[in-house]
């Protein structure tokens, strides 16, 4: 079954827009995944012509259902990307809620495993069911790059307000404790990881 990966990065002009939609093509031929990408969503996303009436609502429901289901996040983290950033927090706090459940369940599960005869209660099985869902919101894979040419050139600097680029710390914070500290990697390196886990190499 083919994993689902939502493709975050901001759409605000035109020449984004198609970058983006070179992105989905490349990642659409990747075997054993299939991209999601908001840009398609014309519905909330075609800026032009999409209906004002409630559209904020829209987008907030449709990315948000989207970031649901799917199994993989890759986002392109800018400084002007609100959304995106936006988006990032967002995992962040369903990582972190799906982690505080299954500590609570984990608790809930050792009191109620086992009924007056010693078999394993119904309760039980569904705290295991329960616990998987949220295992699996909790393991799934976030690859974050940055498509600025001022990231990642390898220069250094001594003066501070020379720096060519930075990225706001706390975003930074957020970035590491989704990637295990790893943080950044490359266009070129979510692509390698996306085959290796469309080909099961990656769990």
């Amino acid at each position: 079954m083919e994993k689902i990966i939502y493709l975050a990065g901001h759409i605000l002009n035109e020449a984004m827009v198609g970058y983006r939609e070179k992105q989905h093509n490349e990642i659409s031929k990747i075997e054993g995944v299939k991209p999601y990408s908001p840009h398609q969503d014309k519905s909330i996303n075609d800026k032009s012509n999409a209906v004002q009436e409630g559209l904020a609502e829209r987008i907030l429901n449709n990315d948000f259902a989207a970031m649901e289901k799917s199994d993989i996040y890759v986002l392109d983290i800018l400084n002007e990307g609100l959304g995106t950033i936006a988006e990032l927090n967002i995992i962040l706090g369903m990582k972190q809620q799906a982690e505080n459940t299954i500590k609570r369940l984990r608790e809930i599960s050792k009191t109620n495993k086992y009924d007056e005869f010693g078999n394993k209660t119904e309760v039980y099985y569904q705290i295991q069911d329960e616990l998987d869902k949220q295992l699996r919101i909790l393991n799934k894979p976030v690859l974050c790059y940055c498509s600025d040419i001022r990231q990642g050139h390898g220069k250094s600097y001594d003066d501070p307000d020379r720096a060519e680029f930075s990225t706001n710390q706390f975003i930074y914070g957020v970035i590491l404790k989704l990637t295990n500290g790893e943080g950044f990697i490359s266009w070129s390196e979510v692509k390698k990881r996306l085959e290796k886990i469309g080909s099961g190499l990656i769990v």
